[in-house]
C-alpha cells in the first residue's frame, strides 16, 4: 500500500490536490477453480494432490484514483484451509470503463510476489515461492466515504525455486513447484473519500 501512495502522491499535480479518490480496506474471497486445488502438484507428493477444499482469503485492499478514468491499487491476500496457506502482494493498474449514479465498473491487472504452502502431516511441507500475474474485473459501489466492491479475479504464479521439508528432517530443493493458477472471487469494503467533488461521478 505504501509503495501507491508515495507514487499518486509524489506526481505532478496530485500533492496539492490529493488523490481524485481513495479508499483502503479488508477484504476476503475464495478460488471457485479449481475445485480441486492446486491444479497439479509434482508425482513425488501425490498426498498433496487436491489438498484444498473450502478456502478463504482475507487481506487489505486498497486504492487511489489518478482520475476518472484510471486506478492504481494494491492487495496483500492471506489465504487459509486444511494443509494449506499462501500470501500474496500484487501492485495494479485499473481502468474505469463505466461511470455513473455511483457505480464504477473496471478492468485491470498487475504484478507482484507470493509464497504457497501445502503439508501432510505424515508427509512433510512443500513451499513454492512465486512471482504474481494477476487480471481482474468487478464493479464498485460508493458513498461518500465508504464503498464496496466485488470482483472476480485470474492469478498466474510463476514458480520459483521450491523447497520441501520432510517430517523431521531438514529442507531440500523440490523438483518441482506444482501449478499454482487459480481464479477467485473477492469483496472488498474501503473506507476513504469517495466524495463527489470536482464533477466526480
Amino acid at each position: 500500500m505504501i509503495p501507491v501512495l508515495a507514487l499518486l502522491l509524489s506526481a505532478p499535480g496530485q500533492a496539492a490536490s490529493g488523490p481524485w479518490m481513495w479508499g483502503v480496506g479488508p477484504t476476503v474471497g475464495t478460488i471457485v477453480y479449481p475445485g480441486r486445488f492446486p491444479a497439479s502438484i509434482p508425482d513425488a507428493y501425490p498426498e498433496l494432490d487436491g489438498k484444498v477444499r473450502g478456502d478463504v482469503i482475507i487481506g487489505a485492499h486498497g486504492v487511489m484514483y489518478i482520475d476518472g478514468d484510471n486506478r492504481l491499487g494494491s492487495h496483500v491476500d492471506l489465504g487459509f484451509a486444511g494443509g494449506y496457506n499462501s500470501v500474496a502482494w500484487t501492485l495494479e493498474y485499473e481502468r474505469i470503463f463505466v461511470r455513473g449514479n455511483g457505480i464504477h465498473v473496471f478492468g485491470g491487472g498487475g504484478l507482484g510476489f507470493g509464497s504457497y504452502s501445502l503439508s501432510d502431516d505424515n508427509l512433510g511441507k512443500l513451499r513454492t515461492p512465486t512471482y504474481e500475474l494477476r487480471a481482474q474485473a468487478g464493479a464498485l459501489y460508493k458513498q461518500k466515504q465508504t464503498a464496496e466492491e466485488l470482483s472476480i479475479f485470474v492469478k498466474v504464479p510463476f514458480n520459483g525455486n521450491p523447497v520441501f521439508t520432510p517430517e523431521g528432517g531438514d529442507k531440500v530443493d523440490a523438483e518441482s513447484g506444482g501449478n499454482w493458477f487459480h481464479i477467485g472471487l473477492q469483496g472488498t469494503v474501503y473506507f476513504g473519500d469517495f466524495k463527489v467533488k470536482d464533477n466526480k461521478k
